[in-house]
Protein backbone atom coordinates (compact mmCIF):
# COMPACT_ATOMS: atom_id res chain seq x y z
CA UNK A 1 0.00 0.00 0.00
CA UNK A 2 1.56 3.28 -1.02
CA UNK A 3 2.48 5.75 1.64
CA UNK A 4 -0.02 8.60 2.15
CA UNK A 5 1.66 12.01 1.98
CA UNK A 6 1.75 13.68 5.38
CA UNK A 7 -0.52 16.69 5.83
CA UNK A 8 1.60 19.73 6.75
CA UNK A 9 0.10 21.99 9.38
CA UNK A 10 1.36 25.52 10.13
CA UNK A 11 3.84 25.72 12.97
CA UNK A 12 3.48 28.19 15.81
CA UNK A 13 6.31 30.23 14.32
CA UNK A 14 4.63 30.55 10.96
CA UNK A 15 1.37 31.49 12.66
CA UNK A 16 3.18 34.26 14.52
CA UNK A 17 4.76 35.51 11.32
CA UNK A 18 1.40 35.62 9.66
CA UNK A 19 0.13 38.08 12.32
CA UNK A 20 2.99 40.59 12.16
CA UNK A 21 1.65 44.22 12.14
CA UNK A 22 -1.44 45.99 13.42
CA UNK A 23 -4.88 46.17 12.03
CA UNK A 24 -6.37 49.60 11.28
CA UNK A 25 -8.56 49.33 14.36
CA UNK A 26 -5.60 48.54 16.58
CA UNK A 27 -3.63 51.47 15.18
CA UNK A 28 -6.52 53.83 15.82
CA UNK A 29 -6.78 52.60 19.40
CA UNK A 30 -3.04 53.18 19.97
CA UNK A 31 -3.21 56.67 18.45
CA UNK A 32 -6.20 57.47 20.65
CA UNK A 33 -4.34 56.32 23.77
CA UNK A 34 -1.30 58.41 22.84
CA UNK A 35 -3.47 61.48 22.23
CA UNK A 36 -5.18 60.95 25.59
CA UNK A 37 -1.84 60.68 27.39
CA UNK A 38 -0.58 63.84 25.69
CA UNK A 39 -3.76 65.66 26.72
CA UNK A 40 -3.19 64.57 30.33
CA UNK A 41 0.56 65.15 30.48
CA UNK A 42 0.91 68.50 28.68
CA UNK A 43 -1.02 70.55 31.27
CA UNK A 44 0.89 68.79 34.05
CA UNK A 45 4.20 69.50 32.30
CA UNK A 46 3.20 73.14 31.78
CA UNK A 47 2.36 73.47 35.47
CA UNK A 48 5.74 72.00 36.43
CA UNK A 49 7.51 74.44 34.11
CA UNK A 50 5.63 77.40 35.60
CA UNK A 51 6.52 76.30 39.14
CA UNK A 52 10.15 76.00 38.07
CA UNK A 53 10.08 79.53 36.61
CA UNK A 54 8.53 80.89 39.79
CA UNK A 55 11.17 79.18 41.93
CA UNK A 56 13.92 80.50 39.66
CA UNK A 57 12.49 84.03 39.88
CA UNK A 58 12.16 83.87 43.67
CA UNK A 59 15.80 82.78 43.90
CA UNK A 60 16.88 85.64 41.60
CA UNK A 61 15.01 88.23 43.68
CA UNK A 62 16.47 86.84 46.89
CA UNK A 63 20.00 86.98 45.49
CA UNK A 64 19.47 90.57 44.34
CA UNK A 65 18.11 91.39 47.79
CA UNK A 66 21.20 89.88 49.43
CA UNK A 67 23.38 92.08 47.23
CA UNK A 68 21.35 95.13 48.34
CA UNK A 69 21.84 94.17 52.00
CA UNK A 70 25.59 93.68 51.54
CA UNK A 71 25.76 97.09 49.86
CA UNK A 72 23.83 98.71 52.70
CA UNK A 73 26.05 97.15 55.34
CA UNK A 74 29.12 98.62 53.64
CA UNK A 75 27.84 102.10 52.76
CA UNK A 76 24.89 102.72 55.10
CA UNK A 77 22.22 103.07 52.39
CA UNK A 78 20.55 100.88 49.78
CA UNK A 79 21.80 100.99 46.17
CA UNK A 80 20.74 103.69 43.73
CA UNK A 81 23.37 105.89 42.12
CA UNK A 82 20.89 108.75 41.54
CA UNK A 83 19.29 110.10 44.76
CA UNK A 84 15.75 108.74 44.99
CA UNK A 85 14.00 112.13 45.22
CA UNK A 86 15.81 113.37 42.12
CA UNK A 87 15.07 110.18 40.19
CA UNK A 88 11.41 110.51 41.21
CA UNK A 89 11.30 114.03 39.78
CA UNK A 90 12.90 112.93 36.51
CA UNK A 91 12.73 109.14 35.95
CA UNK A 92 14.97 108.90 32.89
CA UNK A 93 15.89 105.39 34.07
CA UNK A 94 13.98 102.91 36.21
CA UNK A 95 14.59 102.40 39.91
CA UNK A 96 15.91 98.92 39.10
CA UNK A 97 18.46 100.26 36.60
CA UNK A 98 19.45 102.88 39.16
CA UNK A 99 20.25 100.11 41.66
CA UNK A 100 22.07 97.94 39.10
CA UNK A 101 24.44 100.81 38.23
CA UNK A 102 25.36 101.02 41.90
CA UNK A 103 25.69 97.29 42.49
CA UNK A 104 27.40 96.27 39.26
CA UNK A 105 29.05 99.36 37.83
CA UNK A 106 28.64 100.96 34.45
CA UNK A 107 28.24 104.50 35.78
CA UNK A 108 30.05 107.17 37.75
CA UNK A 109 28.28 109.93 39.69
CA UNK A 110 29.06 113.65 39.58
CA UNK A 111 30.20 113.61 43.21
CA UNK A 112 32.97 111.09 42.47
CA UNK A 113 36.45 112.71 42.67
CA UNK A 114 37.40 111.18 39.31
CA UNK A 115 34.19 112.14 37.49
CA UNK A 116 36.10 114.37 35.07
CA UNK A 117 38.95 111.87 34.52
CA UNK A 118 39.94 110.96 30.96
CA UNK A 119 38.86 107.35 31.48
CA UNK A 120 35.21 108.53 31.48
CA UNK A 121 35.52 110.98 28.57
CA UNK A 122 33.64 108.75 26.12
CA UNK A 123 30.80 107.87 28.48
CA UNK A 124 27.26 109.23 28.03
CA UNK A 125 26.30 112.07 30.37
CA UNK A 126 22.77 111.85 31.77
CA UNK A 127 21.50 114.83 33.77
CA UNK A 128 18.44 114.49 36.01
CA UNK A 129 16.34 117.54 36.85
CA UNK A 130 15.33 117.37 40.47
CA UNK A 131 13.31 120.59 40.36
CA UNK A 132 13.90 123.92 42.09
CA UNK A 133 17.17 124.27 40.17
CA UNK A 134 18.59 120.99 41.53
CA UNK A 135 20.27 118.67 39.03
CA UNK A 136 22.31 115.51 39.31
CA UNK A 137 24.50 114.03 36.57
CA UNK A 138 26.02 110.62 35.97
CA UNK A 139 28.13 109.20 33.18
CA UNK A 140 27.06 105.78 31.93
CA UNK A 141 28.62 103.04 29.83
CA UNK A 142 26.39 99.92 29.60
CA UNK A 143 29.34 97.79 28.40
CA UNK A 144 30.97 98.29 31.81
CA UNK A 145 28.06 96.90 33.82
CA UNK A 146 29.41 93.92 35.74
CA UNK A 147 32.92 95.29 36.19
CA UNK A 148 32.02 96.72 39.60
CA UNK A 149 30.93 100.17 40.83
CA UNK A 150 33.05 103.20 41.61
CA UNK A 151 31.84 104.78 44.84
CA UNK A 152 33.38 107.78 46.61
CA UNK A 153 36.51 107.50 44.53
CA UNK A 154 37.08 103.80 45.22
CA UNK A 155 36.63 100.96 42.72
CA UNK A 156 34.78 97.90 44.05
CA UNK A 157 34.04 94.44 42.73
CA UNK A 158 30.48 93.85 41.57
CA UNK A 159 28.06 93.20 44.42
CA UNK A 160 25.76 91.15 42.16
CA UNK A 161 26.77 88.54 39.56
CA UNK A 162 23.72 86.96 37.88
CA UNK A 163 23.48 84.76 34.80
CA UNK A 164 23.74 86.54 31.45
CA UNK A 165 20.00 86.29 30.71
CA UNK A 166 19.07 87.66 34.15
CA UNK A 167 20.66 91.07 33.51
CA UNK A 168 19.84 92.48 30.06
CA UNK A 169 18.00 95.40 28.42
CA UNK A 170 14.30 94.57 28.29
CA UNK A 171 12.35 95.61 25.17
CA UNK A 172 9.34 97.87 25.45
CA UNK A 173 10.46 100.01 28.37
CA UNK A 174 8.37 103.19 28.31
CA UNK A 175 6.94 102.20 24.91
CA UNK A 176 3.81 104.23 24.16
CA UNK A 177 2.93 102.94 20.67
CA UNK A 178 2.40 99.33 19.66
CA UNK A 179 4.64 98.10 16.85
CA UNK A 180 7.24 100.84 17.32
CA UNK A 181 10.94 100.30 17.90
CA UNK A 182 10.93 98.37 21.22
CA UNK A 183 13.79 100.53 22.49
CA UNK A 184 12.38 103.85 21.24
CA UNK A 185 11.95 105.22 24.78
CA UNK A 186 14.98 103.45 26.24
CA UNK A 187 17.89 105.30 24.62
CA UNK A 188 20.53 104.17 27.11
CA UNK A 189 19.83 100.42 26.81
CA UNK A 190 20.80 99.85 30.43
CA UNK A 191 20.39 96.28 31.69
CA UNK A 192 17.30 95.41 33.68
CA UNK A 193 16.80 92.62 36.20
CA UNK A 194 14.96 89.96 34.16
CA UNK A 195 12.73 87.24 35.64
CA UNK A 196 12.31 83.69 34.32
CA UNK A 197 9.52 84.81 31.96
CA UNK A 198 11.67 87.51 30.33
CA UNK A 199 10.00 90.44 32.11
CA UNK A 200 11.69 93.22 34.10
CA UNK A 201 11.63 93.29 37.89
CA UNK A 202 10.61 96.38 39.86
CA UNK A 203 12.98 97.59 42.59
CA UNK A 204 11.92 100.31 45.02
CA UNK A 205 13.88 101.67 47.96
CA UNK A 206 12.63 103.72 50.87
CA UNK A 207 13.44 107.45 50.72
CA UNK A 208 12.81 108.14 54.40
CA UNK A 209 11.79 105.99 57.41
CA UNK A 210 8.70 108.07 58.22
CA UNK A 211 6.27 110.17 56.21
CA UNK A 212 2.75 111.45 55.92
CA UNK A 213 2.02 108.83 53.25
CA UNK A 214 3.47 105.47 52.29
CA UNK A 215 3.55 106.15 48.51
CA UNK A 216 3.11 109.34 46.48
CA UNK A 217 3.84 110.63 43.01
CA UNK A 218 1.60 108.54 40.74
CA UNK A 219 0.19 111.81 39.43
CA UNK A 220 2.18 115.00 38.72
CA UNK A 221 0.07 116.89 41.25
CA UNK A 222 1.15 114.58 44.09
CA UNK A 223 4.04 115.87 46.18
CA UNK A 224 6.68 113.38 47.27
CA UNK A 225 8.13 115.77 49.86
CA UNK A 226 6.97 113.67 52.80
CA UNK A 227 6.31 110.17 51.46
CA UNK A 228 8.31 107.03 52.25
CA UNK A 229 8.33 105.58 48.71
CA UNK A 230 8.06 107.37 45.36
CA UNK A 231 5.85 105.97 42.59
CA UNK A 232 7.72 107.50 39.62
CA UNK A 233 10.76 105.15 39.40
CA UNK A 234 8.45 102.32 38.28
CA UNK A 235 6.93 104.40 35.45
CA UNK A 236 9.37 103.20 32.72
CA UNK A 237 7.87 99.73 33.19
CA UNK A 238 4.19 100.32 33.91
CA UNK A 239 3.81 102.99 31.21
CA UNK A 240 4.61 100.44 28.49
CA UNK A 241 2.15 99.07 25.95
CA UNK A 242 4.46 96.14 25.02
CA UNK A 243 6.75 95.28 27.90
CA UNK A 244 9.35 92.55 27.92
CA UNK A 245 9.62 89.27 26.07
CA UNK A 246 5.88 88.69 26.62
CA UNK A 247 5.05 92.10 25.06
CA UNK A 248 2.35 92.79 27.63
CA UNK A 249 0.49 96.09 27.86
CA UNK A 250 0.79 97.45 31.38
CA UNK A 251 -1.17 100.63 30.68
CA UNK A 252 -4.36 98.75 29.82
CA UNK A 253 -3.98 95.73 32.12
CA UNK A 254 -2.12 96.64 35.32
CA UNK A 255 -4.26 97.89 38.18
CA UNK A 256 -1.41 100.29 38.93
CA UNK A 257 -2.59 102.14 35.84
CA UNK A 258 -6.20 101.07 35.18
CA UNK A 259 -7.51 102.09 38.60
CA UNK A 260 -8.61 105.70 38.98
CA UNK A 261 -5.71 108.21 38.96
CA UNK A 262 -6.55 109.25 42.51
CA UNK A 263 -6.04 105.66 43.70
CA UNK A 264 -2.84 104.70 41.87
CA UNK A 265 -0.42 105.65 44.66
CA UNK A 266 -2.68 104.00 47.22
CA UNK A 267 -2.82 100.85 45.08
CA UNK A 268 0.96 100.56 45.17
CA UNK A 269 0.82 101.24 48.92
CA UNK A 270 -1.64 98.35 49.29
CA UNK A 271 0.83 96.09 47.48
CA UNK A 272 3.87 96.92 49.64
CA UNK A 273 2.28 97.67 53.02
CA UNK A 274 2.65 95.60 56.16
CA UNK A 275 -0.58 93.66 56.74
CA UNK A 276 -0.43 94.47 60.47
CA UNK A 277 -0.67 98.26 60.13
CA UNK A 278 -3.45 100.47 58.79
CA UNK A 279 -7.12 100.01 58.06
CA UNK A 280 -8.30 98.09 54.98
CA UNK A 281 -9.38 101.21 53.09
CA UNK A 282 -6.43 103.49 53.96
CA UNK A 283 -3.28 101.75 52.70
CA UNK A 284 -1.32 105.00 52.40
CA UNK A 285 -1.58 105.41 56.18
CA UNK A 286 0.11 102.05 56.69
CA UNK A 287 3.74 101.03 57.11
CA UNK A 288 5.95 99.29 54.52
CA UNK A 289 6.95 95.65 54.79
CA UNK A 290 10.58 96.59 54.27
CA UNK A 291 13.06 99.27 53.29
CA UNK A 292 13.13 97.84 49.76
CA UNK A 293 10.85 95.73 47.61
CA UNK A 294 11.34 93.62 44.48
CA UNK A 295 8.35 92.68 42.31
CA UNK A 296 8.20 90.30 39.34
CA UNK A 297 4.95 90.43 37.33
CA UNK A 298 4.78 86.63 37.34
CA UNK A 299 3.74 84.26 34.60
CA UNK A 300 1.23 86.63 32.96
CA UNK A 301 3.90 89.32 32.53
CA UNK A 302 1.61 92.04 33.91
CA UNK A 303 2.20 93.86 37.18
CA UNK A 304 -0.95 93.01 39.14
CA UNK A 305 -3.23 92.30 36.22
CA UNK A 306 -6.87 93.35 36.49
CA UNK A 307 -7.95 89.81 35.49
CA UNK A 308 -5.61 88.17 38.02
CA UNK A 309 -6.17 87.86 41.74
CA UNK A 310 -9.88 88.39 42.51
CA UNK A 311 -10.56 89.41 38.89
CA UNK A 312 -11.25 87.42 35.73
CA UNK A 313 -11.55 88.02 32.00
CA UNK A 314 -15.31 88.33 32.35
CA UNK A 315 -15.20 90.37 35.55
CA UNK A 316 -11.96 92.40 35.83
CA UNK A 317 -11.08 93.98 39.17
CA UNK A 318 -9.17 97.28 39.22
CA UNK A 319 -10.01 98.52 42.71
CA UNK A 320 -8.15 97.09 45.74
CA UNK A 321 -8.01 100.26 47.83
CA UNK A 322 -11.45 101.00 49.26
CA UNK A 323 -12.74 98.84 52.09
CA UNK A 324 -16.09 98.51 50.30
CA UNK A 325 -14.60 97.06 47.11
CA UNK A 326 -11.91 95.13 48.95
CA UNK A 327 -12.78 94.23 52.55
CA UNK A 328 -9.73 91.95 52.76
CA UNK A 329 -7.35 94.90 52.69
CA UNK A 330 -3.68 94.01 52.00
CA UNK A 331 -4.39 90.27 52.11
CA UNK A 332 -5.95 90.46 48.64
CA UNK A 333 -2.49 90.99 47.15
CA UNK A 334 -1.62 87.35 47.90
CA UNK A 335 -4.17 86.25 45.28
CA UNK A 336 -2.08 87.64 42.41
CA UNK A 337 0.64 85.65 40.64
CA UNK A 338 3.21 88.44 41.05
CA UNK A 339 6.35 87.49 43.01
CA UNK A 340 7.30 89.88 45.81
CA UNK A 341 10.39 89.94 48.02
CA UNK A 342 10.94 92.48 50.81
CA UNK A 343 13.96 93.33 52.90
CA UNK A 344 15.57 95.89 55.17
CA UNK A 345 14.49 97.24 58.52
Amino acid sequence: MPDTPAVRTPSHASQGRARVGFTLTEMLVVIGIIALLIGILLPALSAVQERARKTQTEKLLQEFGKACETFQQQFGFYPGIVPEAILAADPKISGTENAILHLCGGAVAQDDPNYAAAQYSGWTVVTFNGGAGVTFSIKINPTKVGEGPRIRGVQYKSFFSPKADELAPVPGQGLTASGADPYANDPFRLPDLVDAWGQPVIYMRQMRPQGSSLVAGAQPSESIADCMFAFQPILPYINSVELGNLSQSQTTNSILRTTTPANQSATLAQIIRNVSYGAAGTPNAGAPRGAWVLISPGKDGIFFSRIDGPGSASAPVVEIVSATANPRGPYVVNEYDDVRVFGGG
